[in-house]
């Protein structure tokens, strides 16, 4: 289902892209959660292990693709600088001085303050994002 569609979205430079991409990269965060919660319980399967790899690798290439664009998110350009820098989201909180869920929330689009969007743009560029 996710793959047709992001199979269809337009260019990152398309004025209807970044609405079209956010809805995708909701969708997969909340599969990917089901899915780590299949493969953390004790009578897994490796198809469920295999389609936790599959849909993690296809939201990376995604949030990759849209972090390059013109319309990119702070949350899309923190996710993409953070992995480079192979960071957990703790590692990445406590170099700027911030609480992990505030990086976790930051990564799955919900708002930061001012200082705190501040703090975050500073760790983008200390990674080279």
């Amino acid at each position: 289902m996710y793959g047709a569609s992001i199979d269809a979205l337009p260019d990152h430079s398309d004025p209807s892209y970044p609405d079209r991409v956010a809805v995708i990269l909701a969708g997969l965060r909340k599969l990917l959660g089901s899915l780590s919660d299949a493969a953390g319980r004790s009578r897994n399967s490796p198809s469920v292990i295999v389609a936790l790899s599959g849909v993690r690798r296809r939201y990376d290439e995604v949030i990759e693709y849209a972090s390059t664009g013109p319309n990119a998110t702070l949350g899309q350009r923190l996710y993409v600088a953070r992995g480079r820098a192979k960071l957990s989201t703790k590692e990445a909180a406590n170099g700027v001085g911030l609480r992990k869920d505030l990086i976790e929330a930051v990564e799955a689009e919900e708002p930061a303050t001012e200082e705190e969007t501040t703090r975050i743009k500073d760790l983008i560029a200390a990674l080279g994002g």
